[in-house]
């Protein structure tokens, strides 16, 4: 999609593997120990019998540590592995404005542009804002995804064109650009501008992505398509476990709707952290937090959350979806990236562990008290 193949060919070849490395490239042994602690906060929080986890631990993009527990199916008795698909609800966020900083790069898209200027057929007041605005959450649009309207729709695939066209009469809550407010439309909105640009569903140009850069086990969560290694879904309710309603994703397009695993995850952070996604000026602004017009900052960048964490600069997200729970975190001046993925709706809380997990990476202690700051 952007040129990089050379990059991402050389990417892969880091990447391949989630194996211990050769021993010549072996990680110090303090690091491995404190991998090893941090997956050991994962095993201990899920029940083996029960809805699975899959964890992994890396230094740019080398396999520390990973694993999985727990089932992927409770029927088949399928054991869940770093390689299941597992819904990763809003992680299809930082994915996806990848994929839209891909396009500025290729002279396609101008973030401060009006989006109408890409998507004429767009509603007054969702083509006035910026894909800026749409990427770090300062759109000052309303929340449809939310609406009782568009709930009848949530069974069958539905197009962004169709959610678009529901969400019409939805007024704009504030002016653009004016607050942060994390609000899962603007991600619609994000895929409908790539679909009118690149003359694709969005659906098929995210699968077209995960092959492009050696992403098997990822995907559009397509209800009706046949995934193989795709998670059963499942939620806990009034303390028995449940199989979560069978809905398409479709209805939250780009906000929601990707499946991956804990490997492929692994593999494209890897290769964004090394310039094989994105170049510098690229990365630079997805992972600083835009500011609001009185020169506050805010704590999202496009796509990514930042924070101090810990005493290092970190990026990270979290992702809940009907059946599925995921959180990374990455700190890229060190290459350590943690990752939890879950197909238990809620429970326990995937962030909470990510976070313990870089808390151990970075000071050797899942419970120090920068890990629940």
């Amino acid at each position: 999609m952007n040129g990089k193949i050379g990059l991402v060919l050389a990417g892969l070849a880091v990447l391949a593997g989630c194996a211990t490395p050769p021993a010549a490239q072996t990680i110090s042994d303090p690091l491995q120990a404190r991998a090893e602690t941090a997956a050991a906060k994962v095993r201990e929080a899920y029940d083996p019998a029960g809805p699975g986890a899959a964890y992994l631990i890396s230094r740019n993009g080398r396999v520390l540590a990973s694993g999985a527990i727990g089932y992927a199916n409770l029927e088949w008795d399928e054991a869940m592995t770093t390689e299941t698909a597992i819904r990763i609800g809003s992680l299809s966020k930082p994915i996806t404005a990848v994929m839209a900083l891909q396009l500025v790069e290729e002279n396609l898209l101008d973030l401060d542009q009006p989006v109408r200027i890409y998507a004429p057929d767009l509603p007054d007041q969702f083509g006035a804002v910026t894909m800026r605005q749409l990427l770090s959450h300062r759109s000052g649009l309303a929340d449809f995804l939310s609406d009782p309207a568009l709930m009848e729709h949530i069974w069958l695939p539905i197009t962004t064109d169709k959610i678009i066209e529901l969400a019409k009469e939805t007024p704009a809550s504030k002016a653009p650009g004016a607050q942060y407010e994390y609000v899962n439309f603007n991600y619609v909105l994000v895929a409908h501008v790539i679909e009118k640009i690149i003359g694709r569903p969005y659906k098929d140009a995210v699968n077209s992505f995960f092959s492009e850069y050696g992403m098997a086990n990822s995907h559009f969560d397509a209800h009706e398509a046949i995934i193989k290694s795709r998670a059963a879904a499942y939620e806990l309710r009034d303390g028995d476990i449940l199989n979560t309603p069978g809905l398409d994703m479709s209805h939250v397009s780009a906000a929601g709707a990707l499946l991956s695993s804990a490997t492929d995850l692994n593999r494209w952070i890897g290769l964004l952290n090394s310039g094989g996604l994105l170049d510098e000026d690229s990365l630079f602004a997805a992972w600083t937090p835009q500011t609001l017009p009185n020169g506050e900052p805010t704590a999202y960048g496009l796509g990514f959350n930042e924070r101090e964490f810990c005493g290092v600069r970190a990026v990270w997200h979290t992702g809940l979806a009907p059946g599925g729970q995921a959180a990374f975190m990455l700190a890229p001046d060190d290459g350590l990236f943690t990752i939890v993925l879950s197909n238990a709706y809620n429970t326990p809380n995937t962030g909470k562990l990510s976070r313990k997990m870089m808390a151990a990476m970075l000071t050797g202690q899942t419970d120090a008290p920068c890990a629940d700051e």
